[in-house]
């Protein structure tokens, strides 16, 4: 499903940056490149101050992204575009004749330095982000934090350097008030209060379970229900000294609210260090729930497909209720050692008519292709797993079943 509603709001918003930027009256008439600059100086702040509301998780961004991962694509997404913005607009003022440019004053002098300041660190830190997978988790996320100062700079250097008075109340700078202030605000609010205000389920570790040599089973019991529907996930913090305190994204596997399951497959520090060291009885607290999975309005007729470890939010339905719908499960995996939960899936599927699994290992058998594969008619599709083998076996079913809906939750953000 696309991301209609996310899209035209980043339209919107852009666009009405662009648009109040070149119908808005300097100070004094100024040369087209200097306006030239400073429409693409103001769209810069502009995109950065989405960067950072998307940086709050809300819910209404998820729905109307239609994914968390798909909220987190966009905003990375606006955060190199706005980058580039505010490298071309330093570029354009270069060009500007000595004659048009702002009289310096020692404000507008200091200004301009901290502009420049502020783009040098908007490119490192923005450099430093997009290689996150050779960082430890906490390193990036202490690196992402940093983007409050290069932002900050940057709207006192559109306040006071521009030849556009952004003081007064007119149009422009009404907008610009609000974005900049929402924007750092949103920025200040994931600095500081985020990790209080949200995670505002706790609990302890009740029982933890290893299913094969990396992945583990957790039980978490909360001090009050966490309502969820199957096939969401939740960020979770472990209070365990020698354990990340950071939040991590994990998939309910099971549970009724009260009671929730998690199971993690130690892929990373983070996972490794919780499945080698996790104790009994530590403290935890939760973040959630997120997804757009959604079985209950799925068709009679659907079909699953799961990607090691992506089996889990699958197992969170089974686990739940009597099966009242047909459903056919593709479940790949790597080795014996990643097919967990196949035994609970082969008798399941004996107990339940309505139910039929595939196991795929791809260390015996050909990868699972749905190349010529026909689907249906009146069936729902579900997929969750790895991000690059979702989007390719999206890419296989719509070629020959045009009309068809796939939804999926990938695995690709920290």
């Amino acid at each position: 499903m696309k991301s209609i509603k996310g899209i035209l709001f980043i339209i919107l918003i852009m666009s009405s940056s662009a648009l109040l930027w070149s119908f808005a009256t300097p100070i004094e008439p100024i040369q087209s490149v200097n306006r030239l600059s400073h429409i693409i100086g103001g769209m810069a702040i502009t995109g950065f101050f989405l960067v950072f509301l998307l940086a709050t998780r809300m819910k209404m961004f998820e729905r109307w992204f239609h994914g968390l991962e798909n909220v987190y694509f966009y905003h990375k997404s606006l955060a190199i575009f706005s980058l580039v913005l505010v490298v071309i607009h330093g570029q354009l003022q270069d060009l500007v004749p000595h004659w048009d440019k702002v009289q310096r004053t020692s404000l507008s002098e200091f200004a301009k330095e901290l502009g420049s300041l502020g783009q040098y660190g908007f490119i490192a830190l923005i450099v430093i982000a997009l290689f996150a997978k050779f960082l430890k988790y906490e390193h990036w996320r202490i690196f992402h934090r940093l983007m409050l100062i290069p932002y900050t700079f940057g709207i006192y250097h559109a306040y006071f350097s521009s030849r556009y008075d952004l003081l007064q109340p007119t149009p422009l700078g009404i907008f610009t008030a609000i974005t900049t202030t929402i924007g750092f605000m949103s920025a200040l609010y994931m600095l500081t209060m985020y990790q209080d205000m949200f995670f505002k389920y706790t609990g302890n570790i009740t029982g933890i379970k290893k299913m094969s040599s990396n992945v583990i089973e957790l039980e978490l019991t909360l001090e009050r229900s966490l309502p969820f529907r199957h096939g969401q996930f939740i960020f979770i913090k472990i209070m365990q000294d020698g354990i990340e305190k950071a939040p991590h994204p994990f998939s309910i596997s099971g549970g009724d609210g009260k009671k929730l399951f998690v199971t993690i497959k130690a892929v990373g520090d983070f996972t490794k260090k919780v499945y080698d060291s996790v104790q009994l009885n530590t403290p935890i607290t939760l973040d959630g729930p997120y997804g757009h999975l959604n079985f209950e309005n799925g068709t009679q007729k659907q079909i699953w497909i799961a990607g090691g470890i992506g089996i889990t939010p699958f197992l969170s339905y089974l686990q739940s209720q009597p099966l009242d719908r047909n459903i056919e499960l593709f479940y790949t995996y790597h080795g014996q050692n990643n097919a967990i939960y196949k035994d609970f899936l082969q008798e399941y599927a004996i107990t339940n008519q309505q139910f039929k699994v595939n196991f795929i290992d791809t260390t015996q058998m050909d990868r699972l292709s749905f190349e010529n594969f026909s689907v249906p008619p009146q069936t729902s599709i579900f997929m969750c797993g790895p991000e690059k083998m979702l989007k390719h076996f999206a890419k296989q079913l719509k070629t020959h079943n045009k009309d068809i809906n796939v939804d999926f939750e990938a695995f690709k953000f920290k």
